[in-house]
């Protein structure tokens, strides 16, 4: 049995679970028990009830338990625990059953009985029923037919374009203000993979925002983006965690890996 109360960090989500977005910065509950959790899980179930494949944000709850970290986020405007798609092999996972999964109170999913149909032999008869008709699709019923065919594909399409990466943070926990603050001024600075065409700078401001771009020709800057981050301890070694969410690794002064991509320290 798992402990009672549960260390719960929001991403992405307002207090209390009951909005997303991107404003809304990581909040950290220490002490939860199970009935507030699941307040927490039915109030981010009605948000995701509304979330469309628009949403650039990527809300979630993470919660930490004495044995492991559970990780609950949307898919398909219902929520999904993450881990646990293929045991589940396509059922909803509702509030009930992540709650139970959580708490360690979690009960076996019983198969029901395949009941045999009985057949009765009727007495042989020699009733001859009329030929039934064929059934004809009248030409409007056609053309809705062919109508939601082709809004369907065009909505599929643009829930693959737009719809948020997959990728799982590890397990962290985020640093005080105070030794935030602290390494963010020692991480902040320029960095590159290369200075030549193809290869990537970064730029680490001290208020946690990643500036990411290509070289181009004559150092050209393309593909250029911008990402939020939020320091954190990652088995132990300092890193920043993103808003994709992905984690940069600080290796050394000098170095940091962002995507498996190693950047050094550009020194003018």
């Amino acid at each position: 049995m798992a402990s009672s109360n549960y260390s719960v960090t929001l991403h992405n989500l307002a207090p209390g679970a009951t909005a997303a977005g991107l404003a809304y910065a990581d909040v950290q509950l220490a002490t939860v028990t199970p009935p507030q959790l699941r307040e927490l899980l039915n109030a981010f179930s009605a948000v995701a009830a509304h979330l469309t494949i628009y949403e650039p944000s990527a809300p979630e709850i993470r919660v930490k338990t004495d044995q492991s970290v559970y990780v609950i986020r949307t898919r398909y405007r219902q929520l999904c625990l993450v881990g646990w798609e293929t045991s589940m092999r396509g059922e909803e996972h509702t509030v009930g059953f992540i709650l139970s999964t959580i708490t360690g109170t979690m009960e076996l999913i019983k198969s029901t009985p395949k009941v045999e149909p009985v057949h009765h032999t009727a007495p042989a008869t020699h009733v001859h029923a009329p030929p039934a008709a064929g059934f004809h699709l009248p030409r409007w019923g056609k053309i809705g037919l062919l109508a939601a065919l082709i809004i369907g594909l065009n909505v599929f399409t643009a829930w693959m374009l737009f719809r948020p990466p997959t990728s799982t943070v590890p397990a962290h926990t985020l640093l005080p203000e105070t030794e935030s603050r602290a390494l963010l001024a020692k991480v902040a600075g320029e960095y590159e993979t290369g200075n030549h065409e193809g290869d990537r700078r970064l730029i680490i401001d001290v208020d946690g925002t990643l500036h990411l771009a290509k070289f181009g020709a004559q150092r050209n800057l393309t593909e250029e983006r911008t990402k939020t981050a939020r320091p954190a301890l990652v088995d132990g070694r300092a890193s920043l965690i993103t808003s994709d969410p992905s984690v940069l690794v600080i290796k050394d002064a000098d170095t940091v890996v962002l995507y498996r991509t190693t950047y050094r320290r550009h020194r003018s």
